[in-house]
């Protein structure tokens, strides 16, 4: 008996004793300064299972939106460890309809094309039409479809066209089909009985109306799908050529986000890592070195392509200064960057021995400053 009941007191301890990992994960997720990682993450079919309800069993998410609800969470899951600082590029498969959610019709007027600064009272390329579409539409929405008229000039003579245009990731002219355009493919009347065939008849005869098409071209059609008991289906399918072949786009596309972490949890995030080059010291060498306090500084970073950063050395980088070599940088670099865009800039040291820094900048009111 005595055997017995001492193989049940250590098995109980053996249930009671701490857990070593345990305590090393609890360590890890204490520390003031948490892991600082950097990663690409593409969803799997497994991911997309723990969302099963919020997707209606679908492995895709039905707007930009509802990805950046739910993934905050599951990054939190995936990395538990990492804090502020971190950043995970995450591919993920969006939704985007090509389907039609509203259609009006508008002529354009005369005081549209004064407005718009169009002097002789007409379009003379493609992208006027958009250019007015964006001016009469701004809170137009994916999915809208004007039918436009408009005076336009062309080999001499101005006429009067009318063209369907709709907004998917920007305003496009619509390719529609005529009574001809269906018997040359292989229809019988002017309308398409099944989808499959539709986008298959339509991607041949494209070839034949676009001969010159370049890869990377790219045309939205529309057709008429008959539908039997009730009315015929407008279909919108946008299609791009490969060099080869036109092929349909899916409304399932593959879209990247970035997220990073803010200290407490995952935001979308539009950081740019960017690491100097060469070229980039000489730059901010060349553009500080005729400022009295930038000279030495200045002069020493165009030679040795780094920031001299041991204190009392004439040619001593403080971070202030550092932070204005970089506005003057990114000035240069991304001059046409939004309010709001954010970079990570990895640069070269000098202090005692070659090392790097970081140093976070964001735009703010047009002009670049550290992003505490």
């Amino acid at each position: 008996m005595k055997k017995l009941v001492f193989l049940l007191v250590a098995v109980g301890a053996m249930f009671t004793s701490c857990d070593p990992m345990e305590d090393i994960y609890d360590d890890l997720d204490s520390v003031e300064n948490p892991i600082v990682g950097s990663t690409e993450y593409t969803l799997t079919d497994d991911d997309y299972a723990i969302y099963a309800k919020e997707l209606d069993s679908v492995n895709y998410f039905q707007s930009e939106d509802q990805f950046k609800e739910l993934i905050p969470g599951f990054l939190s899951d995936t990395y538990p460890f990492w804090g502020k600082g971190s950043s995970v590029f995450v591919t993920y498969d969006l939704y985007k309809s090509n389907s039609i959610k509203s259609t009006t019709a508008y002529t354009v007027t005369e005081d549209d094309y004064a407005t718009l600064g169009f002097t002789h009272g007409n379009f003379d390329s493609s992208g006027d039409m958009t250019t007015l579409l964006m001016y009469k539409y701004p809170d137009a929405g994916r999915g809208d479809l004007v039918e436009l008229t408009y005076l336009y000039y062309e080999s001499g003579s101005t006429t009067e066209r009318t063209n369907s245009f709709v907004l998917l990731d920007s305003w496009e002219m619509i390719l529609e089909f005529t009574y001809d355009d269906y018997i040359a493919m292989d229809q019988s009347y002017a309308n398409f009985t099944n989808e499959d065939v539709a986008e298959y008849n339509i991607s041949i005869y494209l070839k034949s109306l676009y001969p010159y098409a370049m890869a990377g071209d790219t045309v939205v059609t529309m057709y008429e799908l008959y539908v039997s008991g009730a009315d015929n289906e407008m279909n919108l399918v946008p299609y791009t050529f490969d060099g080869t072949s036109w092929n349909a786009i899916s409304s399932v596309i593959a879209s990247t986000l970035q997220f990073g972490h803010d200290g407490t949890t995952w935001v979308p995030d539009n950081t740019i890592t960017y690491t100097l080059v060469a070229t980039d010291y000489e730059y901010m060498s060349t553009q500080l070195i005729t400022t009295p306090e930038f000279e030495d500084p200045a002069d020493s970073m165009g030679y040795y392509k780094n920031f001299d950063r041991r204190e009392g050395n004439s040619a001593y980088w403080s971070l202030e200064m550092i932070e204005t070599a970089m506005a003057i940088l990114l000035d240069n670099n991304d001059p046409t960057a939004e309010d709001g865009q954010k970079y990570l800039l990895t640069y070269d040291i000098y202090n005692g021995t070659n090392t790097t820094e970081s140093m976070s900048m964001i735009k703010t009111d047009g002009a670049w400053e550290l992003n505490e």
